[in-house]
């Protein structure tokens, strides 16, 4: 395991924020359309007609962003686990995408029409925050490592006295 970095390359972090910024903005589009967007049709009410492109592009985006997370999970997350650095905002990003998953497969196989608006509207809002959430444990870890840097320097910095 030591031969894993704890920096995620390039390739991935960029293919993650590129599926995931699609996710959300086709989510968003999909969310809009279906709650905003219905047009009166010949039988009355009906869906706007983007509103399944929409929906089609994001479970493609959610697809490629679970992908992507997948390289990141597998070599980042197993090797800063055990340092702690950011450790509670990675749990929270984590079980925010989690619950995106299983509310995503819950509404189309298993949720009765009932829980459909409570358990689509909760997966929107939890989509609308995970940019956030991401950007907050970005944050934490780097401010994490900018403090490490600053202390090892002034360790070094004393040693040479």
């Amino acid at each position: 395991m030591s031969n894993v970095s704890r920096k995620i390359a390039k390739k991935y972090r960029y293919l993650f924020y590129g599926f995931l910024s699609l996710s959300v903005f086709s989510g968003t589009g999909f969310w809009l359309l279906r709650n905003f967007a219905m047009v009166e049709g010949d039988f009355g009410p009906e869906s706007h007609f983007l509103q399944y492109p929409f929906l089609q592009l994001h479970g493609l985006a959610a697809f490629l962003m679970l992908m992507a997370l997948g390289s990141i999970f597998t070599s980042h997350v197993s090797k800063t686990w055990t340092l702690g650095k950011a450790k509670k905002s990675g749990i929270t990003l984590l079980s925010f995408i989690v619950f995106s998953l299983l509310s995503a497969y819950s509404l189309y196989y298993l949720v009765a029409e009932d829980w459909h608006t409570l358990l689509g509207n909760s997966h929107a809002v939890v989509g609308l925050i995970l940019p956030s959430l991401l950007l907050f444990h970005i944050k934490m870890a780097r401010k994490g490592r900018k403090h490490k840097q600053k202390y090892n320097h002034k360790k070094l910095k004393h040693r040479a006295q």
